[in-house]
């Protein structure tokens, strides 16, 4: 065989083998499920939970269109589940769910624009996570009109949001690096002692991995003792005091229709920056805006493992129902009782 064809396959078999590695590596590597651990592209297996989530029965994950609710919510990705507002539902609330894209900033003619879509019902929850709020306040204060059609409620779930966790499969549909990568992620997360910044070269730095004091007490996952967190937590503004003010002043707006907020603390707020929010929380609860998820989360932490998923940035379903269970205390502690 000629010196050229010689170096010729020597390159092509050098390349194939190459190419059978990373395939073989990347299909025996537990696609990522959470969202942190599938944009980071950090192991599924390392950072997956393995908690058993609570029961939600079918029966109590149901919604309603906002002409037949006596709640309506207008939240975020937390609310998408229909999990939290499961008991609201077992209470006998009728629950309708839309998402802050279907509504819009909560313009000056937010009360007129309940009408609009319909809404009679007596109560109106407004829930974000604390990283977008402050975007979704600039919003309302800078806008005098909301888009009138009509508002449909988000698709209800075919199943109980309350699944095992995944199991082992073949990872068919991820790119051919994705392995590699993510075994090198994973391995520079586990040796370092401190922050890992997971670069992304789309997203750049948009996950980073920290230790986690008493982390084992906290996330079921193989490694407990550092989780992922989202870097908005610590980027995006922090809420202030007078960001509470204005969110009293869209509630008094709506009256008679009562409007309770409901922030969500950022994941990085519960596990690691603990006092982040805090003059935003305390002016809060000193209007009554909303009860205060804050202080919930501090205490349950240690109390209930997977309060947030650790490869994830949202409440477990065990998170879901404990806050769900906590809106309905507050709903019937501002005088709404269940419709007959």
């Amino acid at each position: 065989m000629h010196k050229p064809a010689r170096t010729w396959l020597g390159v092509f078999m050098t390349g194939f083998a190459v190419i059978v590695a990373l395939f073989l590596v990347t299909l025996f590597t537990q696609p990522a499920e959470g969202g942190l651990t599938r944009i980071g592209r950090v192991s599924e297996d390392a950072f997956g939970w393995r908690s058993v989530p609570p029961d939600i029965p079918m029966a109590h994950v149901r919604g309603w269109e906002p002409a037949d609710a006596d709640i309506l919510v207008i939240g975020d990705s937390f609310s998408m589940y229909y999990a939290w507002q499961s008991p609201l539902v077992a209470a006998g609330y009728k629950v309708a769910t839309t998402h802050w894209d279907r509504s819009g900033p909560l313009c000056a003619d937010f009360p007129a624009w309940l009408t609009s879509i319909g809404f009679k019902g007596r109560m109106v929850i407004l829930e974000s996570i604390e990283r977008l709020l402050p975007e979704r306040l600039e919003q309302a204060q800078g806008c005098k009109t909301m888009i009138r059609r009509p508002l449909k409620a988000l698709p209800v779930p075919t199943q109980s949001p309350a699944q095992p966790a995944p199991g082992f499969r073949l990872n068919w549909e991820s790119p051919l690096t994705t392995g590699l990568i993510t075994y090198l992620n994973t391995r520079q997360i586990v040796k370092t002692d401190g922050v890992v910044d997971v670069e992304h070269e789309r997203f750049g730095d948009y996950i980073f991995s920290s230790p986690v004091a008493d982390g084992c007490r906290q996330f079921s996952s193989r490694v407990c003792d550092k989780s992922l967190f989202l870097t908005a937590d610590r980027t995006n503004r922090e809420l202030q005091p007078r960001d509470a003010e204005f969110m009293s002043t869209v509630a008094h707006r709506a009256a008679p229709v009562k409007v309770m907020w409901m922030v969500v603390p950022n994941k990085t707020t519960v596990y690691l920056d603990t006092h982040n929010a805090a003059a935003f929380v305390a002016r809060s609860n000193a209007l009554g805006v909303g009860p205060d998820l804050f202080a919930m989360a501090q205490e349950q932490r240690l109390r209930i493992i997977d309060l947030y998923w650790p490869n994830d940035t949202h409440w477990s379903m065990q998170g879901q129902l404990y806050f769900g269970n906590r809106m309905v205390d507050a709903v019937r502690a501002a005088g709404l009782e269940p419709l007959p």
